[in-house]
C-alpha cells in the first residue's frame, strides 16, 4: 500500500502543479481586464467632471449683472412700509397674486 500511495500522490501533485500556473495566468488576465475597465471608467468620469467645470465657469461669466440701483430713490407711494424712513437699506418686494 505504501508504494501505491506514493505514485498516486506524485501524479496528483504534478497535475495540480501543472494546472496552477494556468489558473493563475487566467486570474491575472481577468484582473488586468478589470483594472483596464476601471481605468477607462475613471478617465470618462474625469472628462465629464472637466466638462461640468467648464460649463459652470462659463455660466458664472455669462451671468448678467443686475441693474445698478445704488443710490437710487424709489417712490413707494402709499404702500405699507415697515421700519425707519432713514434706513440705509430698503428691501422692496414686488408680488402679483393674479
Amino acid at each position: 500500500m505504501g508504494r501505491l500511495i506514493t505514485p498516486i500522490s506524485i501524479a496528483t501533485l504534478s497535475l495540480v502543479a501543472l494546472g496552477l500556473p494556468a489558473v493563475a495566468q487566467e486570474t491575472d488576465q481577468e484582473l488586468r481586464k478589470e483594472i483596464k475597465a476601471l481605468q477607462e471608467g475613471q478617465k470618462e468620469i474625469q472628462k465629464e467632471l472637466a466638462e461640468i467645470k467648464r460649463l459652470l465657469s462659463t455660466q458664472r461669466k455669462a451671468a448678467p449683472a443686475g441693474p445698478n440701483v445704488k443710490g437710487k430713490v424709489f417712490d413707494l407711494g402709499d404702500n405699507p412700509v415697515k421700519g425707519e424712513q432713514t434706513a440705509k437699506l430698503t428691501l422692496v418686494e414686488f408680488t402679483d397674486y393674479q
